[in-house]
């Protein structure tokens, strides 16, 4: 009778353990490989099917690990663990509690591989693993899955740069290990609960789980966390269960772009390759606007896509500015952790809500860039630091034999470009976009005022839209008044904003002709110039009697006289087009012109010139439109 009494009161103490709830918590999930058991995984009987904890635990002949293991050991002795630029932690190969679970996880151990399998009989498992393809395999590669066993200890929390938080308060277990605290498997998930799927400590919903050790600076702020957006089509999380997933963008949270397992990048855990990973919201079906299909515009975009430039994106902190290979990644403009609602970058119209001139609103906020004196940025200030990453490199010119830009794919050379004549071995000179919107640059005479109102044109630009708020004597403006989409703000229009992609070559907004042979002469052909300029005033020729003729009929084009970044040559934006794709456009004075056996440049003016006389006057030594104006003067 003692006997009886004393079994019962431990069955009842069991029961009453965490353990014993653990166990009963375990039967209704995908852990449960016994016959009651709710995966697709799961005995069939006899031997073993009813014992849900078997498959794991035994209280007799176990491991010598904790807690009385059940299952054979991994056979791997090397793993490829995780690694990234900017990982400081120094994974090693799983230890612990991460190699127990990686028993099944890898696959090279049979689910039924059991050290003392009850009855001792063969359980019906004991030749079914997991493989590729199958939720919960992850293999021996671990490249692209989370960091494991490593030391998160208080050195990593005092480096601000990686944004984590201080292990002594995270509210999730870290194993002893020699005296070391590791980040395990079980650090984020609890095998033997799923209340929280799959099997996590903390939710998923707005990426709980993930900032209890990623503090992300603006996180909180940022579109990703706090948009209350849904799907109009397709799921943009497919890789995760139905009852996984939620409603919005912000509660979804971190895994609207990064998978713990299996990502498709691994580095920094992408859950997509590069721009597809953006294009699975932000392409019309969740944001509101359709970024793809802006890049999609092949007369005008940033080529995200090119295959030439794959792989070639490094984490924007981790890259060196001067030194990386020119590509384009979404990455590169937005940090899409802090990336946040903002008013629109562009200057031409007050009346619509905008951000100021040149400051960089919280859509491009947290990136990377130059400054004007082509230094690097950790953080960029202004919008134009962010061009000048690509077009403001030292020593290079905006291109630098990449493909980009008008000036490459129309071959264009003009004046100030050249150290030369171009028919006698002319020298190119490398100048990039700094150099030409910067008022500090040696030797610039005239710029749109992007960085800093040129005051010598001040009384020389009669032409801005009356009641345009833009002044001629202070006002700045973006690199977005001209480069964004065709759907953007910049064109009046309800589509994307930014320099993503556009119907118009050179990324313009509003159309603005680029064939110098163009008799092109109506309002549209240049309404990007009349987004600032009025029309009425160009064609009333106020500030140069010839305006309204060289447009069409004289087969002008603004392009033809104009620099619209800059001058070395001349002030007033003048910077002549001297060749396009091989042909002289506006060329010097020859005394002989004829292709066969041309003479060089008259002496005097070994270059097209314009010469300033004083307001408004001046004075052509060049040949144009199959004349010579030897000078025409107004």
């Amino acid at each position: 009778m003692k006997r009886l009494v004393l079994l019962i009161g431990i069955a009842c103490w069991s029961a009453a353990t965490p353990a014993a709830w653990a166990a009963r918590d375990v039967a209704s999930t995908r852990h449960n490989l016994a016959v009651s058991g709710t995966g697709t995984i799961r005995s069939t009987g006899p031997v073993g099917g009813t014992q849900v904890c078997a498959f794991c635990h035994t209280p007799h002949s176990a491991a010598p690990t904790t807690p009385l293991w059940n299952r054979e050991d991994t056979a791997v002795v090397t793993y490829t663990p995780y690694d990234s630029s900017t990982l400081a932690a120094a994974p090693d190969q799983p230890t612990g509690k991460s190699r127990l679970c990686l028993s099944c996880h890898d696959g090279t151990v049979a689910l039924g591989a059991l050290r003392n399998p009850p009855g001792r009989a063969r359980s019906d498992l004991a030749s079914v693993r997991l493989g590729p393809g199958q939720r919960g395999f992850l293999g021996t590669d671990l490249s692209d899955d989370h960091p494991i066993s490593f030391d998160y200890n208080a050195a990593l929390y005092s480096d601000p740069d990686l944004e984590i938080a201080d292990p002594a308060t995270v509210d999730l277990p870290l194993e002893d290990i020699g005296g070391e605290r590791h980040l395990q498997c079980t650090t984020c998930h609890d095998a033997h609960n799923n209340e929280r799927g799959p099997f996590l400590r903390l939710g998923a919903v707005s990426g709980e789980i993930c900032t209890a050790c990623h503090v992300k600076r603006d996180w909180l702020t940022s579109s990703h966390a706090t948009s209350t957006a849904t799907p109009t089509g397709p799921t943009p999380w497919p890789e995760r269960r139905p009852e996984w997933r939620r409603a919005t963008v912000a509660e979804n949270g971190c895994m609207n772009c990064h998978a713990p397992h299996s990502a498709a990048t691994p580095a920094r855990l992408i859950k997509q390759v590069e721009e597809d990973t953006c294009y699975l919201c932000h392409n019309g079906r969740v944001a509101a606007t359709d970024i793809e299909g802006d890049f999609a515009k092949i007369a005008g975009r940033h080529p995200v896509a090119d295959p030439a430039y794959a792989a070639l994106h490094d984490a924007t902190k981790a890259e060196n500015v001067l030194a990386m290979p020119l590509h384009v990644e979404c990455e590169d403009c937005h940090n899409a952790h802090r990336a946040a609602p903002a008013d629109p970058m562009f200057s031409s119209d007050y009346t619509v809500p905008h951000a100021v001139a040149p400051a960089a609103n919280a859509m491009i906020r947290g990136v990377t860039g130059l400054d004007v004196n082509g230094a690097p940025k950790a953080e960029i200030d202004f919008e134009y630091e962010l061009c000048f990453k690509c077009h403001g490199l030292p020593g290079r010119n905006t291109c630098d034999g990449e493909r980009c830009g008008v000036a490459r794919t129309n071959n264009m050379v003009r004046v100030d470009m050249l150290t030369g004549d171009p028919l006698f071995g002319g020298i190119p000179v490398a100048r990039n976009i700094r150099e030409r919107v910067y008022g500090g640059t040696p030797g610039l005479l005239s710029w749109h005022p992007i960085e800093s109102n040129n005051g010598a044109n001040d009384s020389e630009v009669p032409s801005l839209i009356p009641g345009n708020p833009l002044n001629a004597a202070i006002s700045l403006i973006y690199c977005t008044d001209c480069h964004s989409s065709d759907n953007s703000v910049v064109a009046g229009r309800f589509g994307p904003n930014g320099p993503h992609g556009s119907i118009w070559e050179g990324l313009l907004a509003d159309r603005y002709v680029l064939d110098v042979f163009s008799t092109a002469r109506a309002p549209a052909d240049f309404q990007l110039c009349y987004n600032c300029h009025d029309e009425g005033t160009v064609r009333s020729n106020l500030s140069f009697p010839e305006h309204d003729s060289h447009l069409g009929s004289r087969r002008g084009s603004c392009v033809k006289c104009h620099d619209p970044h800059g001058s070395h040559q001349s002030g007033r934006l003048i910077n002549f087009l001297w060749q396009s794709n091989g042909q002289l456009i506006v060329d010097c004075l020859r005394p002989d012109v004829s292709p066969q056996d041309p003479d060089p440049c008259d002496s005097a003016y070994p270059v097209p010139t314009w010469e300033d006389r004083g307001s408004f006057t001046g004075a052509c030594y060049l040949n144009c439109h199959g004349e010579d104006h030897a000078p025409e003067t107004y």
